[in-house]
């Protein structure tokens, strides 16, 4: 076994005791919000966008492009609060958007496990995370303890991982993934994994924009599913691509719409992963060949 699938193997194990560790720590100081604004990159963008499917005071942004859109001035004019989620919080657009929303005079709010960042340092508050961790270069369980952070965060249910059973996980190869609220975010993290692990050539996208033309770029999709709003719609668009001969792959939690959802999925993607890459025999993920890291790196942190 190599050394990416053991420690995807021993986070698998260690979850669920780091999120219930995660839950119990966190306080719901953001209950009883009525605009938050969450932000972040990568997989703490889909972190964002799992907050916004449990709560409608919740809109998530890209962090850039807030900032420079200017749009963070009339956030703090309707006294909403900056939610800037970054696990090692050093990622350069979220400080920067943190720290204008400082100047700006709004409130922020960090989730991060880097107890002396920059992040931290800028935000009004901090909520830290218990575990901030690789996977053998990979950002895996990591993702279930912010999401557990963010849910308490908001007094929403979160879910307690426990093991799924990876079944048929052919679902992973698609080369679409898709979903609504919850499901994109899931989605989302899905595709994240696979970017860098495989440096694979698939895509996520909103359901929604899927079916008004990426559908014909593609033979093979996922789709994620939850009980909620956007299950009708979803449980559609499966029965529409199927009879029209798409192959399509159904991917359900039983945890409600929102952060619970997200998270059951992520922890669900995470075991299929594990699976994949025992069975290709992956060493190490395909990110750390790319013989431009040093300065694609350099763009996240500076």
């Amino acid at each position: 076994m190599t050394r990416l699938a053991e420690e995807l193997a021993r986070e698998l194990l260690e979850a669920p005791h780091l999120v219930a560790e995660q839950i119990e720590g966190t306080e719901p100081l953001l209950a009883d919000s009525n605009c938050l604004i969450a932000t972040g990159s990568g997989d703490s963008y889909a972190a964002a966008i799992a907050m916004e499917s449990s709560s409608p005071a919740v809109t998530a942004v890209d962090p850039l492009e807030a900032a420079a859109g200017g749009r963070l001035k009339r956030y703090v004019a309707e006294g909403c609060v900056l939610v800037a989620l970054s696990v090692g919080g050093r990622t350069r657009s979220v400080v920067e958007a943190a720290s204008l929303y400082r100047k700006l005079g709004g409130r922020v709010v960090a989730v991060t496990a880097g107890r002396s960042s920059p992040l931290a340092h800028v935000a009004d508050e901090a909520v830290y995370m218990v575990y901030g961790g690789l996977a053998a270069g990979i950002g895996a369980v990591r993702h279930l303890v912010m999401l557990a952070a963010a849910g308490r965060l908001l007094g929403v249910d979160v879910w307690r991982p426990r093991p799924l059973g990876g079944g048929n996980c052919v679902w992973l190869r698609s080369e679409m993934h898709t979903g609504c609220l919850s499901g994109f975010s899931a989605a989302l993290f899905t595709v994240l994994k696979l970017y860098e692990v495989y440096g694979s050539n698939v895509r996520a996208e909103r359901l929604e924009q899927l079916v008004h033309a990426p559908i014909y770029s593609v033979d093979t999709v996922t789709l994620y599913a939850a009980p909620g709003h956007c299950r009708n719609k979803t449980m559609e668009v499966y029965g529409v691509l199927r009879s029209v001969g798409y192959r399509v792959e159904l991917v359900e939690a039983g945890a409600n719409e929102g952060i619970a959802a997200a998270m059951e999925h992520a922890y669900r993607s995470l075991e299929c992963l594990y699976e994949a890459v025992v069975r290709d025999g992956v060493a190490e993920p395909q990110y750390r060949r790319h013989r431009g890291l040093a300065e694609l790196t350099r763009l996240i942190y500076g």
